[in-house]
């Protein structure tokens, strides 16, 4: 099970996600959802066209938050809504997974936003999130990115993956004794 790769640390859902899409990855950034409520805000919200309408009941602020098809405005606690709502969509996990795809995509067009990108900024948004996420990437290394994106102020070009499959009940490794919800990929 994908998601409880993490349990038995970074290192494992690494080699995961590496063996499942047979690539290598340099550098990771882990968030969780105190961070990425973090991240949003300290960016002033964020913008995600979202592909369909739903609303969400929020499982830590117990806030509902309603979502129109089209462009809608977010703060970290509505991206965070939105990007974990699963079961208002007959898709399931799969639309979750893009829902999560639209609020990586949102945050990066705003980190790189010429409103961002100036250097006091940058440091604040880059002090206020890094207490709740885990990376490889040495600030060294993030500053360099950061000047980099100053000099040529080029867009990115964010790829997408999805595996697709068949959902089935297992009894995974996290969780030997009790059948879960998993889905077998489709290996072609």
């Amino acid at each position: 099970k994908l998601t409880h790769a993490g349990s038995k640390g970074i290192e494992c859902s690494v080699k995961t996600l590496e063996s499942l899409y047979d690539i290598k990855f340099n550098y990771y950034v882990k968030v969780n959802f105190k961070s990425l409520v973090d991240i949003v805000d300290a960016l002033g919200g964020i913008t995600v066209n979202s592909e369909k309408s739903f609303s969400s009941r929020h499982s830590l602020s117990k806030k509902t938050y309603s979502f129109t098809k089209g462009a809608n405005k977010l703060t970290g606690d509505a991206a965070l809504a939105f990007a974990r709502e699963r079961k208002a969509f007959a898709e399931g996990d799969r639309q979750r997974g893009k829902n999560q795809q639209l609020v990586i995509s949102a945050i990066v067009d705003k980190a790189i936003s010429p409103s961002i990108l100036n250097p006091s900024k940058f440091r604040e948004i880059l002090q206020s999130v890094t207490k709740n996420t885990k990376t490889n990437i040495s600030k060294k290394e993030i500053e360099a990115i950061f000047e980099m994106q100053l000099n040529d102020m080029s867009g990115w070009k964010i790829d997408s993956i999805s595996v697709d499959g068949t959902g089935s009940s297992k009894y995974t490794y996290s969780y030997p004794s009790q059948a879960l919800y998993v889905m077998i990929p489709d290996e072609e």
